[in-house]
């Protein structure tokens, strides 16, 4: 039987997306900067309802379940800039992100 479409490959292999500059700084979806230990961060919060994907957390190496709320947080003082630190952004369970 033939295959209909083309695979869309991994997340690595797709073009980057650039970051949207609403998203960025007190933008929509809670989004603010944040002083941590290694440097400044953009960091978002994600609600539950708007939570369709599975993530693997960082801070704890567990996943992220659908459904769950969490933290999407990129780096705000990256030298490459905005827009390839957020190709690199990583989503965190709340607690690992206060804790980590």
């Amino acid at each position: 039987m033939a295959r209909h479409g083309r695979s869309r490959g991994s997340k690595w292999q797709r073009p980057h997306r650039p970051v949207n500059p609403a998203l960025v700084d007190g933008g929509f979806g809670g989004g603010a900067r944040q002083r941590r230990r290694d440097g400044e961060y953009h960091v978002r919060s994600i609600s539950a309802a708007a939570a369709t994907k599975s993530y693997l957390c960082p801070g704890c190496s567990l996943s992220i379940e659908p459904g769950t709320a969490h933290i999407v947080a990129w780096r705000a003082d990256s030298i490459f800039g905005d827009d390839h630190a957020a190709s690199e952004r990583r989503h965190w369970h709340r607690r690992c992100w206060q804790i980590g």
